[in-house]
């Protein structure tokens, strides 16, 4: 009895260890994410993530306490390919690589420790962390201008046919009434980013074919197009109707709202008809 309580301390101060190790050894992509989820509007939603990875776990509890079983040689060998992955974005500078590297790095330990069963529980909830630790800055200058520049000929198109008498020289949209240039804060950066994880953290909740729940994260990028398009529209038209000082004050935030609304129901539309319902999660190993 003695004995098997040596062991049990010595165990909780292994993992004591092993955990203070880790927080030390990923808090550097942490405090980075957390510096442009600060600064940028469009990455803000990534104080949410670490949450409801958490809660995600805690979801899972009863299945992740039956999981545990004899630890996996091969967990060792992801979380030191992850660690590689940290050293090489410390050496670079990728900031973006470190934070990426930190679910494998989490993952790998846990099959490490206790089997393939925990990793298989585990693989989501860690994963999900990417969507807040795997961004960077870099994203609104290539993906965000293209989303940009999609709007505003969207938007254009759809004033013309209104009959609003909008015209479009690159991101300027103008009629004899208004003038609004739409700005990386207007591109629906914010959305689609936030969508994929709402979007992948639905699928997870759900069970369907594997090409229904590929179809509803693929229809991601165009639900915000097409709805951010929609929020444009929506902006000229009160424009041409109530001035453009109308237009640039509560509707345009409030808009910001009918966007996301709007993506998220024909994602939820999508789903429904590709047949995804909703999970029932019993332990499944």
């Amino acid at each position: 009895m003695h004995a098997v309580s040596r062991a049990s301390v010595a165990r909780i101060g292994l993992y004591l260890c092993l955990g203070m190790a880790i927080v030390v050894f990923v808090m550097p992509a942490f405090g980075h994410a957390v510096a442009v989820w600060s600064v940028d509007e469009e990455f803000s939603y990534g104080f949410l993530i670490l949450p409801l990875s958490l809660a995600l776990i805690w979801w899972r509890r009863d299945a992740l306490l039956a999981s545990s079983a004899r630890g996996s040689w091969f967990g060792l060998l992801i979380a030191l390919v992850a660690v590689a992955l940290t050293l090489i974005s410390r050496r670079t500078g990728i900031n973006a690589l470190a934070g990426i590297a930190v679910s494998p790095l989490l993952l790998g330990i846990a099959i490490y420790l206790w089997g393939w069963r925990t990793g298989r529980v585990l693989a989501f909830p860690i994963g999900f962390l990417i969507f807040g630790l795997g961004l960077y800055r870099g994203l609104l200058n290539s993906l965000g201008f293209t989303l940009q520049n999609m709007t505003a000929i969207g938007a254009g198109w759809a004033g013309y046919a209104l009959g609003l008498g909008v015209e479009r020289e690159g991101l300027v949209l103008q009629s004899a009434s208004f003038a609004f240039i739409v700005a990386e804060a207007c591109s629906g950066m914010s959305s689609l980013l936030s969508l994929l994880a709402l979007a992948a953290l639905w699928m997870y909740t759900t069970r369907g074919t594997l090409p229904g729940r590929a179809a509803v994260l693929l229809s991601v990028a165009p639900l915000v197009v097409l709805a951010n398009t929609a929020r444009v529209t929506l902006v000229l038209v009160v424009a041409s109707w109530l001035g453009q000082g109308a237009a640039l004050g509560f509707f345009h935030g409030a808009s910001s709202f009918v966007l996301f609304g709007l993506a998220f129901g024909g994602l939820l539309l999508i789903s429904r008809l590709v047949g995804c319902r909703v999970a029932n999660f019993a332990p499944q190993f």
